[in-house]
C-alpha cells in the first residue's frame, strides 16, 4: 500500500474540502430559485424560522452526544455567527422579494470581496492591491445591474447587498472559531440562533397562517437537509482544512448556479445589461481571490534572495 506523507494527507483534506464547499454551493445556487417561488405562498420571517429552527433541531438529534459537551468557546462563536447568519438570510429574503433569483445570487456573490476588507479591521493586513481592483470592478457591475435611469437602487438589490457585508463577516468568524472548537456545535448553535430569532419576527411582524401548502414544505425541507442543516455543517469541517479567502471564492460560484438555475427554472430574462453587470461581478471575485495565487517571477525571487542576502 501506498503510503501519504503529512503533506499529502493536507492536500488530499483540502481537495475534498474544497469539493464539498462546491456542492454546497450548487444547492445554495439552486435554492434561490425555490426560495422566490416559496416567498410566494408563505411570509419570509416564517419560512426562514421554519427552515432554522428544524435544521438545528435535525443536527442536534443527530450529533447529540457532541452538543453534551459543548464549550463556552463554542457557545459565544455559535452566538456570533448565527448573529450574523440571522442578518445574512432575513435580507437575502426580503430582498429577493424586490429583485430576481439571478440579480439575488450574483449582489450575494460580492461578499467574496468583501472577506478580505473586513478581514483587515481584525487583523491590520492590507488586502492588497488586486484586491482593491477586484472590489472596483465588482461594484461597478454591481451598479450596472442596479442603479437604475433616474439613479436609484432597487430596495431589494440594497437589502441584498447589506446581506453579503452580512455572510462576508459569518465566513470570517466561522474561520476565526471552528479551527479551536467542534464545527458541528458551532453549527447547531448558529442555525438554533437564527431560526429562534426569526420565529420571533414572524410572530411579532406577520400574520400567522392557518395552513401551509404541502408543495411549501417540499421547499422548506429541500432548505433544511440540503441548504442548511448539511451546508453549514459541511462549511464548519471544510474551514478548519481552508482558508476564508479560500473558502469564499469557491462559494462565490453560488452566484454562477444562481443565474443558470434562475434562466433555466425561473425564465429570467437576461438582457445584455444584465450579462454585462454579472460579468463584471464575476471577474471581480476572480482577480480578488486568484490573482494573488500567481507566483512570483523568478526575477522576483532572486531579488528577494539577493535583499535576503
Amino acid at each position: 500500500m501506498d503510503s501519504f506523507g503529512p503533506e499529502e494527507i493536507i492536500l488530499k483534506k483540502s481537495l475534498l474540502a474544497d469539493g464539498a464547499l462546491l456542492l454546497v454551493t450548487m444547492t445554495w445556487g439552486l435554492n434561490f430559485v425555490v426560495m422566490k417561488n416559496a416567498l410566494t405562498k408563505i411570509t419570509p420571517y416564517l419560512y426562514l424560522g421554519i427552515r432554522f429552527t428544524l435544521a438545528s433541531i435535525f443536527l442536534a438529534i443527530i450529533f447529540n452526544r457532541q452538543l453534551r459537551k459543548l464549550s463556552k468557546e463554542e457557545l459565544k462563536g455559535g452566538l456570533i455567527i448565527g448573529l450574523c447568519v440571522f442578518m445574512g438570510f432575513v435580507t437575502q429574503t426580503i430582498g429577493l422579494l424586490y429583485t430576481t433569483p439571478g440579480k439575488s445570487g450574483f449582489i450575494t456573490s460580492i461578499y467574496v470581496v468583501l472577506v478580505p476588507f473586513l478581514a483587515f479591521f481584525l487583523t491590520k493586513e492590507f488586502p492588497g492591491w488586486f484586491q482593491v481592483l477586484g472590489a472596483i470592478v465588482t461594484f461597478t457591475g454591481l451598479g450596472i445591474i442596479s442603479i437604475n435611469e433616474d439613479f436609484t437602487i432597487n430596495i431589494g438589490d440594497a437589502l441584498t447587498l447589506l446581506c453579503a457585508v452580512a455572510f462576508a463577516l459569518q465566513i470570517i468568524y466561522t474561520e476565526q472559531y471552528v479551527k479551536k472548537s467542534n464545527p458541528i456545535n458551532i453549527a447547531i448553535l448558529q442555525t438554533g440562533v437564527t431560526g429562534l430569532l426569526t420565529m420571533v419576527m414572524s410572530f411579532w411582524l406577520e400574520p400567522f397562517p392557518v395552513t401551509i401548502d404541502p408543495m411549501i414544505w417540499t421547499a422548506i425541507l429541500y432548505a433544511v437537509i440540503f441548504c442548511t442543516a448539511g451546508a453549514f455543517a459541511i462549511q464548519n469541517i471544510a474551514q478548519k482544512y481552508t482558508s476564508s479567502t479560500h473558502a469564499a471564492v469557491i462559494m462565490g460560484m453560488e452566484s454562477v448556479f444562481a443565474g443558470l438555475f434562475s434562466l433555466i427554472f425561473w425564465g429570467e430574462t437576461m438582457t445584455l445589461r444584465t450579462l454585462f453587470g454579472f460579468s463584471l461581478i464575476f471577474g471581480g471575485v476572480l482577480i480578488t481571490e486568484l490573482m494573488p495565487a500567481i507566483p512570483p517571477k523568478p526575477a522576483d525571487v532572486r531579488t528577494l534572495e539577493e535583499i535576503n542576502k
